[in-house]
């Protein structure tokens, strides 16, 4: 976390209007809100939440293709003609 990064509930509370004004420009993409001069949330642009979104579903998607892959039984395989005769397609 980098203090450029950081920004005070107080100074987000008088500078909303020009902070997501600095992030729809792409000026900054995720600010970290400091209360007490702890990290308490994270503001990020939808640009960046849309990335990050997409980032963890392919994650999600490539961690269930590896699970499918080690429990993977070739005897067990339907082609895709049989599966075609099996639904009357």
């Amino acid at each position: 976390m980098y203090a450029k990064d950081c920004l005070s509930v107080t100074a987000l509370s008088k500078k909303t209007s020009a902070t997501l004004e600095a992030m729809d420009k792409g000026d900054t993409d995720k600010l970290f809100i400091l209360k007490n001069n702890t990290p308490k949330a994270v503001l990020m642009s939808i640009d960046a939440y849309e990335s990050m979104e997409e980032e963890m579903e392919d994650l999600r998607l490539a961690t269930l293709a590896l699970a499918r892959l080690e429990s993977f039984k070739p005897g067990k395989v339907l082609t895709h003609t049989e599966m075609m005769k099996k639904f009357g397609l």
